[in-house]
């Protein structure tokens, strides 16, 4: 072969080469909202976010064939950035309810959980019956089931002053006004209790079996949705997400 037509073929297929990576179509990105303050469910590992419902999008990406990246906010934070389209997806150990579900879709549940009351693990508070939680200081994460649960069951009804329900925008400000004396209790998910009662000198003192479910919490009707539901059905299907929930509960 002439020199000159040995180049020119270098040069053809250099080109063919280019050519083919530039029309390689990128993966899609799959946008996740979540708030990392939920041990063993979601935390920072470093500046990583980790836990149960991290592994369990990491999963539902993959399956989508997408690439996935995650967004750390507040909890509050979640539901907006999904009506402003910042995020596709939440996972945050958020509770399924009927009036969510009005401005949300969901996924079907993955995990249930109860609503409990953390004391410091020094405390005396001896709690028998659900309306003595009238008299403590309580904190709790604002726009959670919680936070509905005592202002609609105890403050509602007159069973509890509005001053001693005390709201917080994180967890981890609350739980440290709890250790510090600060509040006298911090109703929490029991998932996220069991996850801070190993980290932290704290105890359930009382549990509401209130049975909630999470879901993954998405923009309504948006077309993406059902291939976030099918992702996931098939991991619960499989035994998947037991595996990993089983894993980080031991």
């Amino acid at each position: 072969m002439k020199p000159s037509v040995y180049r020119a073929s270098l040069l053809l297929l250099a080109l063919m080469f280019l050519s083919l990576g530039c029309t390689r179509k990128e993966k899609p990105v799959l946008r996740v909202g979540t708030n990392p303050e939920y041990p063993p469910f979601s935390y920072l590992l470093g500046e990583q976010p980790t836990g149960i419902e991290i592994e369990i999008a990491q999963r539902v990406a993959e399956k989508m064939k997408m690439e996935i990246k995650f967004v750390t906010m507040d909890f509050e934070q979640l539901f907006s950035s999904l009506a402003s389209d910042k995020i596709d997806m939440a996972i945050s150990s958020v509770t399924i309810t009927p009036e969510r579900s009005k401005l949300y879709d969901f996924s079907i549940p993955y995990s249930v959980t109860n609503q409990v009351l953390i004391a410091r693990q020094d405390s005396q508070i001896k709690i028998d019956k659900f309306e003595d939680l009238g008299k403590y200081v309580i904190g709790s994460l604002m726009g959670t089931t919680g936070h509905t649960y005592l202002d609609e069951n105890l403050i509602d009804k007159d069973l509890m002053s509005k001053t001693n329900l005390k709201l917080y925008s994180t967890d981890i400000e609350s739980t440290g006004d709890l250790l510090s004396g600060k509040l006298d209790l911090v109703i929490i998910d029991e998932g996220a209790a069991k996850g801070y009662a190993k980290q932290r000198p704290i105890k359930i003192a009382f549990t509401i079996p209130t049975n909630e479910q999470y879901g993954i919490v998405m923009q309504k009707g948006k077309a993406l949705n059902e291939k976030i539901n099918k992702a996931l059905k098939e991991l619960i299907d499989s035994g998947e997400v037991a595996a990993i929930i089983k894993n980080y509960m031991k």
